[in-house]
């Protein structure tokens, strides 16, 4: 953080900072003019809003967000309350204040009397929110001013309990009822499900459903069909975790509100249905793609839940081994040639494409995609969605691509070898092509073109290097402990005697609320890189033996995901027990 200790000699104001604010960071909270340097910019540009001004300095790490806080409170001469845990709930505030009202501004009420209204505000300035609010609750409003974190954690707490009562909607849903009147339309949402007063139980329930989560952070809502009830479960951080049950008399009903939120037909229920849709939630906008199937105890909804607001990984945030995030950067840098990046489903293929194309210049060249689905629209992309329906194919859309134009094409899956002759037809002229293939390592990916019926030396002169991965959890920060290395595990996961040195512990997550009892939070990948040097190329020509090719690469300094995986938890980031599940092929 700026040195913010004032020297004698800084007293001198310059007329830049003749701001109100300027002056009094300066004067009372010994603030000195070199700190306040970049705000000059800004205020010379008549953008002097406290908003403007906090946005700069908490940037430049100037000043704490709750000392200029307290600034803000003196200046307009108002109470600073660094903490709201005091403050009342009152039915009346959710339902007057939008969800995304109240973080637009940034203000919420913590408690009301007969005449008074008392307001929690970042901003003091927002004289047309603040005076709204008082239009909204019929009372005068008091102002105190707080941080940003705090009224942030007062918004979530009031439309948690909002939302809390939802699931006792339950009884009074008529299983018979007709779902047919329903209609949620495919464009932009309007309303954020949260704000929505609907009066349709089986509507508060499923939006409860979906806002609890995307509070989780899950990536699938799956309602699941029993004999005798609905059972709710959402992937987080790749597990399934059942969330709750339901009568099985609603199931039906249910149903029938996911497939008209997807535009499905609720008539057919004797046939697999795909659909989806945009909600708004907790100010999140979400892209939902729907999947029903008919099994013997009734239709089975999956929901995969896309955040649109989900910040894509650029490449070394990717948590690459260095010498794997080198080779890369060079080969990104390289034209005309083929990367391909294999795992499973949900082993994060999709995020390493979109990190790696990150780093390849949008403007300077033509960037083309062809997914199913896409999943983030990215600005200077040119982003094309299949559609097997129409005919369009990943092999079709390619050939189209090509006639675009391009310097860099993504396909989303290489899954046949039409598509993969295609690819090394664009290679072989001077495109550079990423895709993903199903495999469990990346000497299996080089084989498993040769069995799609591609020649060794097609393979061997235009596939650049392949990027096996699987993802792995983190254990929980809030609960991690230590414990005395195993060397039994150490001999399982291929650790050598030689490197058991100095090595006593291992780390495991105890279960916390922060990880709901789990021992982990969020995840990280481990990778292996096989790049295609002449040695492996050499190999290749004589043989199709994925066993061969490993020990070749290996040889020639390829790291495996198990020695990848052993390397964070060495680190204290992952447990023995996740690296050795992801890495059962090794």
């Amino acid at each position: 953080m700026t040195n913010p200790v004032t020297s004698p000699g800084d007293r001198q104001i310059s007329e830049s900072f003749s701001h109100p604010l300027i002056r009094l960071l300066m004067e009372d909270f010994h603030v000195s003019p070199e700190a306040l340097g970049p705000l000059e910019e800004t205020l010379a540009s008549g953008r002097g809003t406290p908003a403007a001004i906090r946005q700069v300095l908490t940037q430049h790490r100037v000043l704490p967000p709750d000392l200029f806080q307290q600034a803000l409170a003196r200046l307009y001469n108002l109470d600073f309350r660094p903490h709201l845990d005091d403050a009342e709930m009152h039915q009346d505030f959710t339902r007057l204040i939008p969800i995304q009202y109240a973080k637009k501004f940034m203000l919420f009420p913590v408690r009301m009397d007969e005449h008074l209204l008392t307001l929690a505000v970042e901003n003091p300035d927002a004289e047309d929110a603040i005076a709204d609010v008082a239009r909204r609750f019929k009372r005068r409003v008091h102002q105190v001013v707080s941080t940003h974190g705090a009224i942030m954690t007062l918004i979530n707490r009031a439309y948690d309990r909002a939302l809390a009562g939802s699931e006792q909607a339950i009884d009074e849903i008529d299983a018979g009822g007709d779902e047919g009147a329903y209609d949620w339309s495919l464009e932009e949402p309007a309303e954020d499900l949260i704000d929505a007063r609907d009066e349709e139980p089986i509507k508060r329930l499923l939006n409860n459903l979906l806002y609890r989560a995307a509070k989780s952070n899950a990536s699938d809502v799956h309602i699941d069909a029993t004999p005798t009830e609905v059972i709710v479960r959402f992937r987080v951080d790749g597990i399934l975790h059942q969330i709750s049950t339901l009568p099985k008399a609603i199931q039906r009903t249910l149903i029938n509100r996911i497939k008209v939120m997807s535009r499905l037909d609720i008539s057919q229920r004797g046939m697999p249905q795909d659909g989806r849709t945009l909600i708004l939630i907790a100010g999140r906008k979400i892209d939902i793609r729907v999947s029903t199937l008919p099994t013997v105890h009734g239709e089975k909804a999956v929901m995969r839940l896309l955040y649109q607001d989900q910040e894509l990984f650029r490449l070394p945030e990717l948590g690459l081994p260095p010498v794997v995030h080198a080779t890369v950067s060079r080969l990104l840098r390289q034209t005309g040639g083929i990367i391909l990046v294999s795992g499973p489903t949900g082993s994060g293929k999709t995020t390493t494409l979109y990190a790696a194309l990150s780093e390849i210049d949008r403007h300077s060249n033509n960037i083309m995609t062809i997914e199913d689905p896409v999943e983030y629209k990215i600005p200077g992309y040119v982003q094309t969605e299949v559609n097997a329906k129409l005919g369009l194919t990943f092999a079709h859309a390619l050939r189209s691509v090509l006639r675009q134009d391009p310097d860099v094409i993504m396909v989303g899956e290489m899954r046949d070898h039409e598509t993969a002759m295609v690819a090394i037809q664009a290679a072989l002229t001077g495109h550079t092509v990423f895709s993903t293939v199903h495999t469990n390592n990346a000497p299996a990916t080089v084989t498993r073109l040769v069995d799609m019926g591609i020649e060794p030396y097609l393979v061997s002169s235009t596939l650049m290097a392949v990027l096996a991965q699987r993802l792995v959890r983190k254990i929980c920060r809030s609960c991690k402990a230590a414990y005395p290395v195993d060397t039994a595990v150490l001999k399982e996961l291929g650790v050598k005697e030689a490197d058991w040195a100095g090595w006593e512990s291992v780390y495991r997550g105890e279960g916390c609320a922060s990880c709901q009892g789990t021992g982990y939070r969020g995840r990280v990948g481990i990778f292996e890189l096989l790049e295609m040097n002449e040695a492996v190329k050499e190999v290749l020509l004589r043989t199709n033996e994925a066993n061969v090719i490993r020990q070749v690469a290996l040889a020639h300094g390829m790291i495996s995901m198990r020695r990848c995986g052993v390397n964070l938890i060495k680190d204290g980031i992952t447990t023995p027990d996740e690296v050795l599940q992801a890495t059962q092929d090794d």
